[in-house]
C-alpha cells in the first residue's frame, strides 16, 4: 500500500501483518484502506480470530472486535458482512460507496474459484508481489488442468505468469510460459510476446533460427524489432556518475519488496 492515510483512531504498538501483500498495518484506517483498495484480495482468510483480537487489544476497539467475533460464530455469514462491518466502524465509505462495495463482493463470490483466483493474482501483480502472484497462477493451472474447454483462460494465466517471471528476471521460466500462452491463444499478440521473450532469453543466432523455423512474417518481425529498439533506447533509466552504489541499493530494496523476502 502507498500514499498517506489520515488516522484519527489509536495506532497499534504491534502491527497486524497482511500476508497477501506482505504489509504491516497499524490502524483501523489502514485496514479499511486495504479492504477497499484491494477488493480481489479480500477472501475468507480475512475472517480470523487473530484479526479480531488485534482490533480489540491493539486498536482498543473492543466493541468492533466483539461484533466481528459474533459474526464469525455463524459459519454461514457472508464475507461482505464481515468486511463491511469493519468499514462501517469509522464510516470509511459513504452509503453509496458501501452499497457498491458490497455488490462487488457479492458479484465476485458468484464467480468460479479459478476466476476469483485469477483476479487475486492480477491484484498481486499490481502490488508487485510477483512471487505470491506466481503461486496463485500455478494453483489455478492445477485446477484447470485437463480442461481444454477454456483455452483462452489458460492462455491468459500463462501470459500473466510469464510477466511475473519476467519481473523477477527469470528469463527461461518466462519463456516457457509465453510459449504455452501462444499455444493456447494462437494470436498475433501472443506470438509477439513469445518472440520478445525468446529474444531476451536466447542468443541472436538462436532467435533468428527460431523466427525462421516459425516462418514469422516481415511485419511481425519489424514490430518485434521496433519494440526491442524502443526498450533499449529508453532514457528514463540511467546510472549517474558515482551513483552505482545508490542504484544497487535501490535495486536490492525493490527486489526484496517484489519477492517478499
Amino acid at each position: 500500500m502507498s500514499g498517506y492515510i489520515l488516522c484519527k483512531t489509536p495506532m497499534a504498538s504491534v502491527p497486524y501483518y497482511i500476508k497477501n501483500v506482505g504489509t504491516n498495518i497499524y490502524s483501523i484506517e489502514e485496514l479499511c484502506y486495504y479492504l477497499y483498495q484491494n477488493l480481489y484480495l479480500v477472501d475468507e482468510s480475512l475472517m480470523n480470530v487473530g484479526l479480531c483480537k488485534w482490533i480489540g487489544r491493539e486498536l482498543r476497539m473492543k466493541e468492533l472486535a466483539r461484533r466481528l467475533s459474533i459474526l464469525m460464530e455463524h459459519n454461514t455469514v457472508p464475507l461482505e458482512d464481515f468486511a463491511c462491518e469493519i468499514l462501517r466502524s469509522i464510516n470509511y465509505l459513504s452509503q453509496e460507496e458501501m452499497r457498491a462495495y458490497r455488490n462487488q463482493i457479492c458479484a465476485l463470490e458468484k464467480q468460479s474459484v479459478p476466476v476469483r483466483e485469477k483476479l487475486k493474482g492480477d491484484c498481486l501483480m499490481e502490488n508487485r508481489k510477483y512471487v505470491n502472484a506466481i503461486r496463485v497462477y500455478r494453483t489455478i493451472l492445477e485446477q484447470v488442468a485437463g480442461r481444454p474447454e477454456h483455452p483462452r483462460f489458460s492462455g491468459s494465466i500463462y501470459h500473466n505468469l510469464g510477466c511475473a517471471y519476467s519481473r523477477l528476471f527469470q528469463k527461461e521460466e518466462a519463456l516457457v510460459c509465453f510459449e504455452k500462452a501462444y499455444e493456447y491463444l494462437h494470436t498475433r499478440e501472443a506470438l509477439k510476446h513469445y518472440l520478445l521473450a525468446y529474444s531476451n532469453a536466447k542468443t541472436p543466432i538462436e532467435y533468428e533460427s527460431r523466427m525462421a523455423e516459425m516462418k514469422v512474417d516481415e511485419q511481425t518481425r519489424k514490430e518485434i524489432q521496433d519494440a526491442i529498439s524502443e526498450f533499449y533506447d529508453r532514457t528514463d533509466i540511467y546510472v549517474q556518475e558515482h551513483g552505482v552504489e545508490d542504484l544497487l541499493s535501490q535495486m536490492t530494496k525493490e527486489y526484496h519488496h517484489n519477492t517478499g523476502a
